[in-house]
């Protein structure tokens, strides 16, 4: 700035020179030239330090945004953190009580198993005593066989001893008869006869009481059979029912010591599991004492993203205000150029960078094909340009077509020629989106937030306009939000980095994105225009047509060469029927 005062303080003392000589101008063109050459580094310098303050402003805003998503997540998490700390410690005391009964059950499961093997022994003890029971019983039907045959024998003897006493009886009815037929001699025989006959009949009685002794033993036998006989069916059913009971027991006590394995092992869980909700427990409660913490720490680092957001956003005023200075020092400064110097305005329709890298070079070569030096003029925005002409500041600039038609409207100008980009002397106009973002097509863009470029756009807002109502839908209602970018760079960021949904553009600008670094495949163009005529070149009227045909075979003549890097070709002449295209979606 110094050298600025100093050199305008030099060219104030010239012009205040009574004589004006060759040398004072030449020492004042000079002078001039290098405040020029001062200014429009300085400019460019300026342009790049708001270009990237507002670039700084944006992504702060794009932070604290996000930062407050943060701190509303981060007291969403605090909330959710809380319920799930009281739902943990209520799990914990289901657990507890769950791991009580558990243990309970066990306890009474042993039980079961003891008494189960108290009533295995005590059946077996059972069995036992029957198998003895029968043993005993067997032996008692063995006996009674045994008696029954001896009665049988019995039987036997008494049967002969009754046909013994029969014959007897009958021997002494016989003896008695010869001894009566004897007379006095038999008389003796005949007492013993009837002594014998008597011995006869008291042993038949004898004999028939003892074969009625006999006939009740055998009967009492009989019965003594069949009551051992029903008490081994009965002994036997008993040992069978006894049997089974003992397998039933079994069975139930191996079901109870599997069950009692299930649940010594649902035991062991529900101690791992009471430990674990506690473990949980003490971990959720550090998770909230850390999501506390975040929280806090979120809010204050919120406070400071704002604090600095409010910095960038006075830095920004402050370089605005230095570019509107230095814009304001060229314009003054502009009043005293040398007549081979000639101002170029250019809109930011790109970075600074950018601006000096790929374009800068080839004006400087095309007006230096014609013996002038070119100072180039980044203006704020495309009405700048305009309003410079008319001015009588800027002498030639590089107009969008939507702004050239306006300008044209607005003080009359033509256009020169057009730049030819990569090959092409047309372009077109995009509507881009993300391929995650759900939009496939222009009716999905309903209710979603879009980003222009700025009013004075052709692809970056007019035509996408025209491709949406085209549609018949109306662009104003569409959206649930939008906003102006500024560029077609700041577009495509923004929609890349999820700030909008979708945005305008147009081909050439995602070329460049996508030699910067981009990855093209993260975008989807959902619509396009038909081919729009590329850039306008245009003249201040106020010129001369002679220096007007010059410039114009100039640009035509233009030879890319290998040092320039700018996706500009060359140039081919333009004339404003070429632009009746964007007047029909004015």
């Amino acid at each position: 700035m110094d050298s600025i005062l100093n050199l305008l303080l030099s060219l104030s003392e010239t012009e205040k020179a009574s004589i004006p000589t060759d040398n004072a101008n030449d020492d004042a063109d000079s002078m001039n030239s290098e405040l020029f050459a001062l200014l429009e580094t300085m400019d460019f310098d300026i342009k790049r330090l708001s270009w990237h303050s507002e670039e700084n402003v944006k992504v702060f805003s794009r932070i604290v945004t996000q930062a407050d998503e943060v701190a509303s997540f981060s007291q969403q998490n605090a909330a959710s953190t809380e319920e799930i700390s009281a739902e943990i410690n209520e799990f914990t005391q289901v657990s507890d009580k769950l791991k009580t009964t558990i243990v309970r059950i066990e306890e009474s499961s042993t039980q079961s198993i003891d008494m189960l093997n108290e009533n295995r022994n005590t059946i077996g003890g059972i069995s036992t005593l029957l198998l003895d029971l029968i043993d005993g019983v067997n032996q008692a039907s063995g006996t009674n066989a045994e008696l029954d045959q001896s009665s049988q024998q019995i039987s036997t003897y008494v049967d002969y001893i009754k046909e013994i006493s029969r014959q007897t009886n009958l021997l002494a009815l016989n003896a008695s008869i010869e001894a009566a037929r004897a007379g006095s001699a038999g008389k003796g025989f005949s007492v013993i006869a009837e002594e014998i006959r008597r011995l006869s009949q008291n042993t038949d009685k004898f004999v028939t009481q003892i074969e009625a002794i006999v006939d009740q033993i055998v009967d009492q036998v009989q019965q003594s059979n069949q009551a051992i006989d029903s008490c081994v069916v009965k002994t036997n059913d008993i040992e069978g029912a006894a049997k089974k009971s003992g397998d039933v027991i079994l069975e139930i006590q191996d079901i109870l010591v599997h069950l009692n394995d299930s649940i010594t092992e649902i035991k062991e869980i529900a101690t791992f599991q009471v430990t674990a909700s506690h473990e949980i427990q003490s971990a959720i409660s550090n998770v909230a004492d850390a999501v506390e913490s975040t929280h806090h720490v979120t809010n204050e680092t919120i406070n400071t993203l704002v604090t600095q957001k409010d910095k960038n956003m006075e830095l920004l005023n402050y370089c605005t205000k230095l570019s509107e200075m230095a814009t304001s020092v060229q314009k003054l400064t502009a009043q005293h150029k040398s007549k081979d110097e000639v101002i170029f305005g250019v809109n930011p329709f790109t970075s600074p960078e950018n601006i000096k890298t790929m374009y800068v070079p080839i004006l400087n070569a095309v007006f230096k094909s014609i013996g002038c030096k070119v100072r180039t003029m980044i203006v704020k925005d495309y009405d700048a340009l305009s309003n410079g002409m008319k001015d009588g500041i800027i002498d030639v600039a590089w107009f969008s077509p939507f702004a050239y038609v306006t300008a044209h409207n607005k003080i009359g100008i033509e256009p020169l020629v057009s730049p030819k980009v990569n090959g092409k002397v047309s372009y077109n106009g995009c509507i881009i989106t993300r391929q995650d973002s759900g939009i496939h097509s222009l009716d999905d863009l309903k209710g979603r937030s879009f980003a222009y470029v700025d009013e004075g756009s052709a692809s970056g807002y007019l035509y996408s306009r025209h491709l949406i109502k085209s549609e018949g839908m109306n662009p104003d209602k569409l959206f649930s939000r939008n906003a102006f970018m500024g560029s077609h760079d700041a577009v495509i960021k923004a929609v890349l980095s999820r700030e909008y949904d979708a945005g305008a553009t147009y081909n050439e600008a995602m070329e460049d994105a996508a030699k910067n670094g981009i990855n093209m495949d993260n975008f989807r163009i959902i619509a396009k225009t038909p081919d729009i005529p590329k850039d306008a070149i245009a003249i201040n009227p106020s010129l001369s047509q002679e220096f007007s045909d010059t410039l114009k075979n100039a640009f035509i003549d233009y030879v890319k060469t290998k040092n320039i890097n700018s996706p500009v070709d060359g140039f081919v002449e333009s004339n404003d029927a070429k632009y009746d295209v964007i007047r029909e979606v004015m």
